[in-house]
């Protein structure tokens, strides 16, 4: 059960989110591109090509991520389709954390909130749950999209669809704890922008090359949602236990 003063400040921080047209933009954008459409032009691509011609010659050899192209041609849609529904979980509340707690403290709006019988980790948690009402739905909403015609079309198993569920939201999760840290180190928007792009740039290649790596769709899928569970949850303790008052306003 949230303290009482998380849910007040959430439902401000929520109220603040959807009068923001920047955020909501942004918010909007990017799981349209990298969870809609791009997902979806792999999912006709696959429906109209024939299974023979995606059959490899015996000897062309093949990393362990997509081993099962052999048997099943649908291993090569897998294996695009699942760290690009990753990389826009990851993109889109990032951008949205850092653009509502900057633009907060370049208004000075955050000076009202130490006023308040609230603690620093209150407001951290208020954030971040409000990002994660914002984008979670959003990004949950688009991918459903995709799983109807995986499912309809035969292209991927309810098991395998539930984990890309998982995954989504680890991956919402990790983005938005660690956007809300790294704005809590940056000055501006720039700043912020730019250390967002330090830190989720190798997370984002790591989960591309981890599919390589890791034998079947479903368990890599797994892999990279306890992933980024963990990441989300050392993130968030450490912002818990690091910043104050005085950090949060600088």
């Amino acid at each position: 059960m949230l303290a009482r003063e998380v849910r007040l400040l959430f439902r401000k921080e929520l109220r603040q989110l959807l009068r923001n047209r920047g955020a909501m933009l942004t918010a909007l954008f990017l799981p349209l591109l990298m969870i809609l459409l791009m997902p979806l032009a792999q999912i006709a691509s696959m429906s109209s090509a024939s299974p023979k011609d995606l059959r490899l010659p015996p000897e062309v050899q093949l990393p362990p991520g997509l081993a099962e192209l052999r048997e099943d041609p649908r291993a090569i849609l897998w294996f695009i389709l699942t760290p690009l529904i990753a990389t826009g979980s990851l993109l889109c509340p990032a951008v949205t954390a850092s653009y509502i707690f900057i633009s907060e403290r370049e208004t000075r709006t955050l000076e009202l909130l130490v006023a308040l019988p609230v603690r620093v980790g209150h407001i951290l948690l208020a954030k971040l749950l409000a990002v994660l009402a914002l984008a979670g739905p959003v990004s949950l909403g688009m991918f459903c999209v995709d799983a109807v015609l995986l499912l309809e079309r035969g292209l991927g198993s309810p098991g395998y669809v539930l984990m890309l569920v998982g995954m989504l939201l680890c991956a919402l999760a990790c983005s938005t704890s660690t956007a809300l840290l790294v704005s809590l180190l940056a000055r501006d928007f720039r700043s912020a922008s730019n250390l967002n792009g330090l830190v989720l740039g190798p997370i984002i290649l790591g989960s591309f090359g981890l599919m390589t790596v890791v034998p079947g769709a479903t368990f890599a899928a797994g892999v990279l949602a306890a992933l980024y569970a963990a990441g989300a949850g050392v993130t968030t303790l450490l912002a818990m236990r690091v910043v104050t008052f005085e950090r949060l306003l600088r």
